[in-house]
């Protein structure tokens, strides 16, 4: 077995009754009925001297080509040397963009401590860390972003995207971390682990019904009350005051007012520290609170955060699962790789001695907990009964305890004073306390003891890659053997290596494991029927082929699943995809494997840069290049950045239609290279040009009034004012507000809001499509793989930034207020309108360059539908709004 002794994990396969393979997660020398699988189908990768990521198609390299431990050891960690920022092995393990689903839950510990004023909790000044590594949970750092009161964006969840001033915050922080001398390294949540219905509690009713009374508030002219409101719709209980919470190095006000259309009203200066606004609550009130957060998931700004640590020179890594239990890791050992972990409380859960709960940089101090005196608090637990405990108190591995709640409020987050008695009446035993009400209603409903035992050994036996980059089971010698069943399905370690260093992020992975595509309606959206049959089937051809794709480089286990997708409007969904019957889609699109030294001189001459999406497109332009861009059998590996992502692009526009076999461009390819025509990089327009002729193609850019039942639309001038206006705004909707870096403030738009969450829905898709495209590119040896640039070569492809709707209602705006004057289309009357943009968007950079934005995506999307012939089934609509829009613009 390669060297392997007892208690090491690997990859081992069982074959069922039906003939398929089974991947298990085993700790070796306790199973002797399995059998590794045959390599004789794995095709070999470059050889291994000139290849330092793990070697692994389907199986651990050590396995498929005769490399010991100690060999793949020493390749990784002379290339992770190469480049480490710091004195550890992790540090250049980078950035994958997880987006499971993971609720940032109540911490009935974290409540307890603070409210107790507990001796456990100790400070001191952050200088006292100087030279040392804080590793730092993302998530946790996220949230704690956009729920602290200095940094919250009140306005975020009713305009959606990302927070104007967030990325100026953070790289505050970064700047003061540097100048104190303080290393860092952040760790992400990686893919989801068990069964999704057993790691948390569900989300409250209270939620949507908090956004809906916000909305109410706005649509009433309730100015004074309408920023509170959207801050607190949806909050969650996270700490209360004093206890863990991070803090910017400056404060940055959220939202200065908020007008309420048509009238103009400013918020009172005091709101945000009013009694009334209180995001952290305290007292037996606090555990009323939602248990989801009207901000966004932290995993939607993932990348967000990755680019920003990356052109800060800050190392992470994804981690295979949860972030918590690879932190545990990191700490752990005689030379650990970080030397204090920043995270949430169910870090405890991996036997964490201490952790530091709050981190601040003005004045520069930290706060942290001891695990021991925690448990001396709680009455002397032992190490076992505190895991068990905060199990029962609720993380993400399992939902609070229903014993602990109060039946009169299903969803109440319990305490720790109510919960604690509880369980040492049942001498201190979890399963014996489970047994002693096995015929309680609550506990059968959700079949609590089963979840309970699962969630136990999930932590107990989780996941985590090690320093040398291999991926194994805490404590494989106790482990069983259906840990599979427990965790997940285990992929190749290759796969969590792009994982972790941010090629491919979750999404997919995810819905291979676990054979379902679940779709929930996010928090602010509206449950609309164009929402539905979006997400519900027409996206679904698209993630059916990046699912497919990423499979054709995996072990047929993988390559005859059947996917389901369950929508939340319909759990027993028989929307069933069994990938058996889909071909192979990697073997459409090798044919791209252009070197740059082939190139025509033509091609080398274009002003677009290589590596984005209009320089694929117009390259093809070229009869010359086209006619040799087909890869000969002895063409050699890709090489360079450009050369990479130039190739994963071609081969993404041919998956989506824009490119045929013989790659030449199609009618929307031809479209797609017309509007991209006149746009320079500048402009920042080319993923909104490409998404909203996506949307076109999806027959989702036009005038259908689908959100007539909500507020916001074009409520000025005649019918067709209206209808030309809903158009050039919803086109603007796909661009960004430029925008302060400070909380927004400005007009709302809920019509525009359940617009923009399509448009991010067709954005997410294909950002997973493209991210497949790369990583098979990757796992089929067509690229070289001795490299150190993996978290940029993620981190360029395009897709990420998600946009927010507030270009579609400055748009919007200014085309509603033109009718109100004597002659709309003179030039007086525009520039009046125009002068008044500083007072409805006090924070934007430039009112009028804003417009030109907008009307320049515009002018590229038209010119689009121009070349798409019958493709355009509203041509004469596009027509007659352009030569509406030019008398206005």
């Amino acid at each position: 077995m390669g060297g392997k002794t007892e208690g090491e994990s690997e990859v081992v396969s069982r074959r069922n009754e039906k003939g398929s393979y089974v991947f298990l997660w085993l700790p070796l020398g306790k199973q002797t009925s399995v059998t590794p699988l045959s390599p004789s189908s794995v095709r070999k990768p470059p050889a291994p001297a000139t290849f330092a990521p793990l070697l692994a198609l389907h199986l651990p390299a050590l396995f498929l080509w005769g490399l010991n431990a100690r060999q793949l050891a020493a390749l990784l960690v002379h290339q992770l040397q190469n480049h480490a920022k710091y004195l550890f092995a992790v540090s250049h393990f980078v950035s994958p963009c997880p987006i499971a689903n993971r609720q940032l839950l109540v911490r009935p510990l974290d409540e307890w401590v603070a409210t107790r004023n507990s001796q456990s909790v100790q400070s001191l000044p952050l200088s006292a860390l100087k030279g040392a590594v804080i590793g730092i949970d993302a998530s946790h750092y996220i949230h704690q972003h956009l729920v602290n009161q200095s940094t919250r964006e009140a306005l975020l969840g009713a305009l959606g995207g990302f927070p104007f001033a967030l990325r100026t915050n953070i790289e505050k922080e970064l700047q003061a971390f540097k100048s104190l001398g303080v290393g860092l390294v952040f760790v992400f949540n990686g893919l989801d682990f068990g069964r999704k219905d057993q790691r948390s509690n569900s989300t409250t009713p209270a939620s949507p019904r908090s956004f809906e009374q916000a909305w109410d508030l706005y649509d009433q002219q309730q100015a004074d009350q309408v920023v509170d409101a959207f801050s607190n719709a949806g909050m969650v209980y996270f700490f209360p005051p004093g206890s863990p919470s991070i803090s910017p190095i400056s404060p940055v006000s959220g939202t200065s007012f908020v007008p309420a259309i048509p009238f103009w009203i400013g918020q009172s200066p005091t709101s945000l520290e009013s009694p009334a606004f209180s995001i952290f609550p305290t007292g037996p009130e606090a555990a009323d609170q939602p248990q989801t957060s009207g901000t966004p998931p932290p995993e939607t700004l993932y990348r967000f955060l990755q680019r920003i640590l990356l052109q800060n020179g800050i190392p992470f890594m994804v981690a295979p699962y949860s972030a918590a239990a690879q932190l545990a890791y990191l700490g752990r050992g005689t030379n650990p790789v970080v030397d204090a972990i920043y995270g949430p409380s169910e870090l405890f859960l991996f036997d964490v001695e201490k952790l530091v709960i709050r981190i601040e940089t003005d004045p520069a101090q930290f706060t942290w907990l001891t695990k021991q005196t925690l448990q001396e608090e709680l009455g002397r637990l032992s190490n076992e009964q505190f895991v068990e405990f905060l199990l029962l108190l609720g993380s993400p591995f399992l939902r609070s305890c229903p014993l602990f709640e109060t039946p009169g409020f299903p969803g109440k987050t319990p305490n720790v004073r109510d919960a604690l008695p509880m369980y040492n009446s049942a001498g201190r035993n979890a399963l014996t306390l489970c047994a002693q009400y096995e015929e309680d209603r609550r506990m059968q409903e959700f079949q609590y003891t089963d979840l309970y035992k699962r969630a136990y050994m999930n932590v107990k036996h989780h996941v985590y890659m090690d320093v040398d980059g291999r991926v194994a089971l805490m404590e494989p010698e106790t482990a069983s053997s259906d840990m599979h069943e427990i965790i997940g399905q285990r992929l190749p370690e290759e796969l969590y290596f792009y994982l972790s260093k941010g090629i491919l992020g979750p999404d997919i992975p995810n819905f291979l494991t676990s054979g379902e595509v679940r779709i929930s309606l996010p928090l602010g959206a509206e449950d609309t029927e164009v929402y539905r049959q979006l997400v519900g089937d027409t996206l679904t051809p698209i993630r059916i082929q990046s699912i497919s794709l990423l499979t054709n480089s995996l072990h047929r286990f993988y390559q005859v699943k059947e996917i389901t997708v369950r929508p939340w409007f319909d759990e027993n969904s028989d929307r069933k995809t069994n990938l058996k019957s889909i071909p192979s889609v990697k073997e459409t699109i090798q044919g791209w494997k252009v070197k740059n030294e082939s190139l025509p001189e033509s091609i080398q001459k274009l002003q677009a840069p290589r590596g984005t999406l209009k320089f694929a497109v117009q390259s093809l332009n070229d009869p010359d290049f086209v006619a040799t861009s087909s890869a000969k059998q002895e063409n050699p590996v890709l090489s360079s950045q450009d050369e990479i992502l130039s190739n994963v692009l071609w081969r993404f526009l041919q998956l989506r239609g824009y490119v045929d076999a013989k790659h030449n461009l199609t009618v929307w390819g031809k479209a797609l290279s017309h509007a991209l025509a006149d746009v320079t990089p500048s402009d920042n327009l080319e993923e909104a040009i490409f998404i909203a002729i996506e949307m076109l193609r999806f027959d989702l850019l036009n005038t259908q009034n689908w959100f007539s039942s909500v507020s916001g639309g074009p409520m000025r001038g005649s019918d067709e004012d209206k209808t030309f206006n809903m158009l050039v705004s919803r086109v603007a909707c796909i661009g960004k507000l430029q925008h302060k870096n400070i909380g927004y403030s400005g007009p709302l738009s809920r019509q525009l809001l359940c617009y923009r969450s399509l448009i991010s829905e067709v954005r997410s898709a294909l950002r997973n499509l493209v991210e497949v495209v790369l990583a098979s590119l990757l796992l089929s040896g067509e690229a070289d793989r001795d490299r150190n640039d993996w978290s940029e070569l993620g981190l360029k492809l395009p897709f990420i930034d998600d946009n927010d709707c507030g270009l579609g209602i400055a748009v919007r705006t200014y085309l509603d207020d033109l009718p109100l004057q004597a002659n709309p289309t003179s030039p007086e009357a525009r520039a009046e309108v125009k002068s008044k943009g500083k007072e409805w968007f006090q924070h934007s950079e430039s009112f009028t360059g804003n417009l030109d934005l907008a009307f320049k995506l515009w002018d590229s999307v038209y010119k689009g539908t121009q070349h798409a012939g019958k493709e355009i089934k509203d041509a004469k609509l596009w027509d007659d709004a352009n030569k509406w829009l030019s008398e206005r613009r």
